[in-house]
């Protein structure tokens, strides 16, 4: 497989992450109250719901599938950053931006703790428990946001630095990153009612540089090929 289609499947990952976690919510959700506020009684209801519903089961795969194709989105630009002579700033940016992404997956995974708790004990738990379970995992996502906003910002940086996103999608990625750091901020204290936004449009914006990665890798593609037939030819001569 070329080093060109390499990253363009490579850079698919990023597209897939979106498309995994948006669909696989909206069916995990499906048949549950989704107020902002539930009360105990409701939250266990849910539960006894959620537990028995196949739909709900597909849901949660499809996102765990999400955050494992982001694992492969994070290597993947692990690997194109390093390629072209971005500078040091590149190179820092490229770090920051890997290892927010990774935390925003160890946070979110460790969400899943109190809900599958939840799951599995919903008909020998109280309600007051079960609300509070329910509040670990809704707490727990507001928490994702800030690692989830500085992967995004760091990431513009050094996609910006090496030359595969141009200034308009840079700065919106600043912005956005930004807007996640206050608004993640803004909703610690009071996370049940913590606003979203930035965080769903820095899946949009994902979205787009990952197509946009994947239709024109840039330049560090084709470099990262000829590297590879010129150190071929290198090792066979010698």
């Amino acid at each position: 497989m070329s080093t060109t289609v390499r990253d363009r499947l490579g850079a698919l990952t990023g597209a897939a992450f979106v498309a995994l976690i948006l669909v696989g919510n909206e069916m995990a959700m499906a048949g549950s109250s989704q107020s902002a506020r539930p009360t105990g009684d409701q939250v266990l209801r849910d539960a006894t719901h959620q537990v028995s519903s196949a739909s709900v089961t597909a849901g949660v795969a499809l996102e765990v599938l999400g955050f494992a194709a982001f694992l492969v989105f994070l290597g993947y630009l692990a690997d194109v950053l390093r390629r072209p002579a971005g500078g040091r700033r590149a190179r820092i940016a490229a770090g920051t931006g890997i290892v927010a992404g990774a935390v925003m997956v160890a946070v979110k995974l460790g969400s899943a703790v109190p809900v599958m708790t939840l799951w599995a004990d919903h008909s020998a738990i109280s309600p007051q428990l079960a609300l509070v379970l329910n509040d670990l995992g809704s707490v727990a996502f507001v928490i994702s946001w800030l690692p989830f906003a500085i992967f995004v910002a760091a990431a513009a940086a050094a996609l910006h630095h090496v030359g595969l996103v141009g200034r308009p999608t840079a700065y919106c990625g600043f912005v956005l990153g930004a807007a996640g750091l206050v608004l993640t901020i803004i909703g610690v204290h009071d996370p049940l009612s913590a606003n979203p936004l930035a965080f769903l449009l820095g899946l949009l914006w994902l979205l787009a540089v990952s197509v946009r990665l994947a239709v024109r890798p840039g330049p560090g593609a084709r470099t990262g090929q000829v590297d590879g037939t010129a150190d071929a030819r290198v090792a066979v001569s010698a």
